[in-house]
């Protein structure tokens, strides 16, 4: 890859990126775990880019395959700590109560992220299993609320000369109805994670750009843009003996700085399950499930717009 900064990689080359990101976060089961999951256990285990790792880290999660629980416990100790925060997200969709333990070892983390992943991954495995799902340790050390935009590199971890455009994360707000105020935070989680996988992408928090950074984003004369987002409806129904919960994101795509509209990011997604229990309970988990699909589905325009929006 050439380091020229005057060079922009054509939209293919970041559309098949996309491409990628959209079948490994897809909500589809894997298939068997051994025969099906092999290739993606080995970039787990091996894999030379931290992005990788947290991507397979996100597939196993994904898979509905609890044999895969070993491998993501082991990858809670990855030296970075966007692997390890996959890693937790990743526990959490799986539900296996074997997973506790070590996510409870991780509420003490150096890194933020990775303490607020796994403490919602341990709400979530024991609310799956018949525990509360707010025990006093993950609540007293959970409380922070950091979305996980720090799942990105710092900024002295950025290989400047792969870089191609500086993404800025703006404003993430639940503006629906819904009565849930850990959907913000979700909102800018899920954002920040599907970024992360983008190659070329260097995501900043809005203001915490080091001049470090600031003075390689105007030697490379690299475009950058703002993103900024926010959840539009949370709609439950109930049909028959089902529980439904819909979200509709929309995901804003600026120039840096000026604001001028370059792409809406439209996406959205249903979570459904027989009900049972607390409505209210239940309906909370049916939101956080769906906006984390409907993030998936607006980002999978986002290699495209990202592309367009700096010719």
């Amino acid at each position: 890859m050439s380091s020229d900064p005057s060079r922009r990689p054509p939209a293919p080359w970041l559309l098949v990126v996309a491409a990628t990101v959209a079948c490994v976060l897809s909500f589809a089961p894997i298939g068997d775990a051994q025969s099906d999951h092999s290739t993606v256990i080995r970039v787990l285990r091996t894999g030379r880019d931290f992005r990788a790792r947290a991507r397979a880290a996100l597939a196993l999660g994904s898979s509905n395959d609890r044999s895969v629980v070993p491998e993501l416990i082991q990858a809670l100790a990855d030296d970075s700590p966007a692997v390890r925060a996959a890693a937790a997200t990743a526990l959490g969709r799986l539900q296996d109560p074997r997973a506790v333990a070590v996510l409870r070892a991780r509420l003490s983390d150096s890194e933020a992220v990775v303490r607020s992943e796994a403490a919602q991954a341990i709400r979530r495995i024991e609310a799956a299993n018949g525990g509360q799902p707010g025990s006093s340790t993950v609540a007293r050390r959970g409380t922070s609320r950091l979305p996980a935009i720090a799942v990105v590199p710092r900024a002295r971890d950025v290989v400047w000369p792969r870089i191609h455009y500086v993404v800025v994360l703006g404003s993430m707000e639940n503006r629906s109805r819904f009565r849930d105020d850990t959907l913000g935070d979700l909102l800018a989680s899920e954002v920040s994670r599907n970024l992360l996988v983008l190659r070329g992408v260097a995501t900043f928090r809005d203001g915490q750009i080091p001049p470090e950074a600031e003075r390689e984003i105007q030697r490379r004369r690299l475009p950058k843009l703002r993103l900024e987002g926010s959840l539009n409806r949370v709609e439950p129904r109930i049909q028959s003996r089902q529980l439904t919960v819909r979200c509709e994101v929309s995901l804003m795509l600026m120039d840096d700085p000026g604001r001028n509209m370059r792409s809406v990011l439209n996406g959205a997604a249903t979570g459904a399950s027989p009900r049972s229990g607390a409505r209210a309970t239940q309906e909370q988990a049916l939101a956080r499930q769906a906006l984390s699909g409907a993030v998936r589905s607006a980002m999978q325009g986002a290699a495209r717009a990202i592309s367009s929006a700096t010719r």
